[in-house]
């Protein structure tokens, strides 16, 4: 049975649009053909008429429930692979919703060249193993030449298969994530900054079966018989007719039936190659040549077949526009023997599609250069443009890049003049001219100054009003100095508004008016008055009318009064401060000290403004009435240094304990 890959691939698109389409086939590279469906009907009917791989893309954009088409495509072409397109701001949301169906990826539109490639490779490759088992039902009534593919996977290739896929897909999830979903092989997408994974494929060596297994010579060839009847010509690994008759030959080198077989796997081999080539499947044709080369190294077709190959792989690397792996299979070529005239035909293409490169290559950097504001210095734009004329004088990329520099150069000078930097803004109009800036071009520069300028007198007004409405939202009143609702008021009296801005200006003046007095009643509350006080004037200066500022002055004045007075708690804390300055020890009792009593007394007492303990008295003793007076007496010879609260002295309330402890 023909392998799956030989089967032309079909892919469905329902959609309404050409451009969709026409990406859709440049991306294909001519691996499917596209059928274009206005419905669902449709196009399952294409998909229905399809005899290998079998693709759907769904664009949402222009279709209906997309949940039910991709359910109604899963139920009438089960073996198909469905891709669903969706704009990049529904991609979460179209693949959440089709989480769990046998979509088997989401993707975004405008498609992303890359992912959308890699994609549709995978798809057409899952879509593989699913035609060969569609096909091999059919063959297998039938006993043409073609080979039956392995009812599975040799291990040891599904090891390296996996093992080269985890690269490609941490390289596509650093490129930007599409939605895969469901768990099957990772894509292969090609990295950015490296070879992609397609390139690669051209350039890999294929790799053959050439194991030897080991027996008699009567039950090899009974093997290899068998192997050919089922159409195994070289696959599966280790138990195909090409390892069974190499292995007779390796035991009797002159087994004639072994010779007679090879050459019939290798007349398989050579269908199987003009096959591939016809449907530009290169990396199954160089297989096919390189199984050729083992199952026949004397094969006449050999050469002409390996020329041939590279002939079609160069012309697509160059047609495509990679010229590193064009260069890479040149050199291929030149180690495998391809006639130098060709090769030269194609370094010469080669040649031009790299000063081609260049050229734009250049003028991208140019493009760089300026939205970077790189003009100058050896790697600027002035110096990218000259050698862009160097290298292709007469070339449209250079005529535009010339334009879109001065274009740049203009613009700069009118930011310098709008700016009032007169010195910059004709340094710039000299570079221009010197690029080739007309005098059209001059006079119309100077015309859009004109306008540019009454232009950003009026956007500097409107941006001071945002701004001085923004800060007052914000409560940044008159802080900071150069971003406040003051300094951006004051700033918009300069312009001189007039009109709705003028109206504007003097409602905010007003509304900064009412705000400063606002703050100056919290300032007061919070005792303080100098704060207070400069936002009252602040007020006045801003149009806060005499009412309005009255009013806030016996607010302020209460407030200030309020304020003088300490709280409990802050009392608490000048009392633990208070400094002691002198000290007069109690005396103990006589009659306490003959009879060994102990005992302690709690004393309170006010420290007033001069620091002299007043209203003494004891609040608990302990034994009662022993300690008392001599406790009273010592604290009233005491002194302290006054305690202050804002500025001035203020009596303390103070409550200590004395201890009487009877001498060792």
């Amino acid at each position: 049975m023909a392998s799956a890959a030989q089967h032309p691939a079909d892919l469905a698109a329902l959609t309404g649009r050409d451009d969709f389409l026409l990406e859709l086939g440049e991306l294909l590279g001519g691996r499917a053909s596209v059928h274009p469906a206005d419905s669902i009907e449709a196009a399952l009917g294409h998909l229905s008429q399809a005899r290998g791989n079998r693709v759907l893309a769904i664009d949402t954009r222009d279709t209906g429930d997309v949940s039910a088409n991709v359910a109604r495509a899963a139920e009438q072409t089960p073996d198909a692979v469905i891709l669903v397109f969706t704009e990049t701001q529904s991609e979460k949301e179209i693949a959440a919703a089709l989480k769990g169906t046998r979509v088997f990826a989401v993707l975004p539109v405008p498609l992303e060249a890359d992912k959308t490639a890699a994609v549709l490779q995978a798809a057409l490759t899952h879509t593989g193993g699913r035609a060969a088992r569609r096909q091999s039902a059919a063959d297998n009534k039938t006993h043409d030449m073609t080979e039956k593919p392995a009812a599975a996977e040799p291990p040891a290739r599904r090891v390296l298969v996996r093992a080269g896929m985890g690269a490609a897909v941490a390289a596509l999830a650093a490129a930007g994530g599409w939605y895969l979903l469901h768990g099957r092989t990772p894509v292969p997408a090609p990295p950015r900054g490296r070879i992609a994974a397609a390139h690669a494929t051209a350039l890999a060596q294929p790799v053959v079966d050439t194991s030897i297994v080991r027996g008699r010579v009567d039950d090899l060839l009974d093997k290899a018989s068998r192997a050919m009847f089922a159409r195994h010509f070289t696959t599966p690994t280790g138990a195909n007719a090409l390892v069974y008759y190499r292995s007779v030959l390796a035991i009797d080198p002159t087994n004639g039936e072994a010779r007679n077989g090879l050459q019939r796997v290798g007349h398989v081999l050579i269908s199987r190659f003009d096959e591939m080539m016809s449907r530009a499947q290169y990396p199954q044709a160089a297989l096919a040549l390189a199984t050729l080369k083992v199952a026949e190294p004397t094969d006449p077709h050999i050469a002409s077949f390996q020329h041939r190959l590279f002939a079609a792989q160069i012309s697509r690397a160059l047609a495509g526009g990679h010229p590193a792996l064009a260069a890479a299979l040149l050199a291929q070529a030149a180690r495998a023997g391809v006639p130098a005239a060709q090769r030269r035909t194609w370094r010469r293409q080669l040649w031009r599609m790299k000063q081609q490169r260049k050229v734009q290559s250049l003028a991208a950097a140019l493009g760089a250069d300026i939205g970077a504001d790189d003009f100058n210095g050896a790697s600027g734009a002035l110096a990218t443009l000259a050698q862009l004329r160097t290298a292709a004088p007469a070339a449209a990329q250079t005529r535009h890049a010339g334009r879109a520099l001065i274009k740049a150069l203009l613009a700069k000078a009118g930011q310098d003049a709008l700016a009032g930097n007169t010195a910059e803004e004709s340094g710039w109009l000299n570079e221009a001219r010197s690029i080739g800036a007309s005098a059209g071009d001059i006079d119309a520069f100077e015309q859009g100054l004109v306008a540019a300028r009454a232009q950003a007198a009026k956007a500097r007004m409107n941006r001071l009003l945002a701004l001085a409405r923004e800060r007052l939202g914000s409560g940044a009143l008159t802080r900071p100095q150069d971003d406040s609702a003051a300094y951006y008021l004051t700033a918009l009296a300069r312009t001189r508004p007039t009109g709705a801005a003028r109206a504007a200006e003097q409602q905010m003046r007003g509304e900064l008016a009412g705000k400063l007095l606002v703050r100056a009643e919290r300032a007061a509350a919070s005792g303080k008055g100098a704060a207070a006080q400069a936002d009252v004037s602040q007020a006045r200066f801003w149009g806060a009318s005499a009412a309005a500022v009255r009013a806030a002055m016996g607010t302020i004045s209460a407030a200030l009064h309020r304020a003088q007075a300490p709280t409990a708690t802050e009392l608490q804390r000048l009392a633990a401060r208070l400094v002691r300055t002198r000290y007069v020890p109690p005396s103990y009792p006589q009659h306490a000290l003959a009879r060994r009593i102990a005992g302690q007394v709690t004393v309170q007492f006010v420290i007033d403004t001069k620091g002299v303990p007043r209203d003494v008295r004891v609040t608990s003793a302990q034994p009662a009435g022993v300690f008392n007076h001599a406790a009273l007496a010592a604290i009233r010879a005491w002194r302290y240094r006054p305690a202050r609260f804002r500025g001035h002295p203020i009596d303390v309330p103070v409550r200590t304990l004395i201890r009487f402890v009877l001498p060792h």
